[in-house]
């Protein structure tokens, strides 16, 4: 990391990838002292695009905060583990291996891989209360710059500090910690890629907002429940959970071609029904099975 994209860090602010790709594609709409001439971009826009006028967005506190860290440049290197390469396993080894922040990490590798991905899978922590979650970070920005990058009240950028310093468990803590993440991994996706992300109940409606105002509603692809075989909850009266769940993203939707796998001899004799148009499925009881089993 040279001095140079250090010192940057001072002039940031938390929409500076938006007007990037707004000066790259729109310089026209841009005036000599840097201004954003909305109208003349509206010119740009087909007569086919309606304009919202009213609409719902999914807000928390820090959420110009989290967009400013993954605009940031990180400071850290990655220092090559020698004895770990220098095995005869791993010598020609084209994988990459990162331990440390994974928003570093990130940042590093979209130095090399910027839309060169197809497939992300992130298992983030659940923010169950119980599984150690809390957020708390060292960027150690002031009242005053804070207030200043975020263009906030020096009151709410106080507030946005308490929580970073503090550490904490909150949604909107939580929903901090996610943004830059999935924000620096849509950027790795190829344009046909795709993002499979773990959750259970605790952030799952929190998370579909989240990827929805990153990714795009219309890049939604599905909702995957995985049976967890674990029950949580509940009890003799009340109700049992035992699915989590994988969100499902395209980095471009109409571009992404799912083409699934070649069926063996052995899928075909566990997927032994047939639809109409030659498919195969299984059916599967949804009743339990056991001597000690509640039905």
């Amino acid at each position: 990391m040279n001095r140079y994209e250090i010192n940057k860090n001072d002039y940031l602010k938390a929409h500076e990838r938006e007007i990037t790709v707004l000066k790259e594609h729109f310089p026209a709409c841009f005036d000599t002292d840097g201004s954003f001439d909305i109208e003349r971009f509206k010119e740009y826009l087909s007569d086919d695009i309606s304009m919202v006028q009213e609409g719902y967005e999914l807000k928390f506190l820090g959420k110009n905060y989290a967009r400013l860290l993954a605009t940031l440049n990180t400071d850290s290197v990655i220092v090559p583990n020698e004895n770990h390469n220098s095995t005869e396993e791993n010598e020609e080894s084209e994988n990459i291996y990162i331990t440390g922040d994974n928003l570093d990490g990130l940042k590093h590798l979209l130095k090399s891989y910027s839309d060169k991905v197809k497939c992300v899978y992130i298992d983030p922590p659940y923010n169950t209360g119980s599984d150690g979650f809390v957020y708390n970070d060292d960027f150690n920005f002031n009242v005053n710059e804070l207030s200043e990058k975020l263009s906030i009240y020096e009151e709410q950028a106080q507030r946005i500090l308490d929580l970073t310093k503090r550490g904490s468990a909150s949604h909107s803590a939580w929903l901090m910690f996610m943004y830059p993440r999935l924000q620096l991994a849509r950027d790795l996706l190829t344009k046909d890629g795709v993002i499979f992300i773990s959750i259970d109940d605790n952030e799952q409606a929190n998370l579909k907002l989240l990827c929805d105002d990153i990714f795009g509603e219309n890049n939604f692809l599905t909702t995957i429940s995985r049976a967890t075989g674990t029950p949580t909850g509940g009890g003799f009266d009340g109700l049992v959970n035992e699915i989590d769940y994988i969100l499902v993203y395209a980095r471009d939707l109409p571009s992404l071609v799912i083409n699934g796998l070649p069926m063996n001899e052995e899928d075909s004799k566990i997927y032994n029904e047939k639809d109409d148009d030659g498919s195969r499925y299984l059916t599967r009881s949804l009743r339990r099975t056991g001597g000690e089993d509640r039905r």
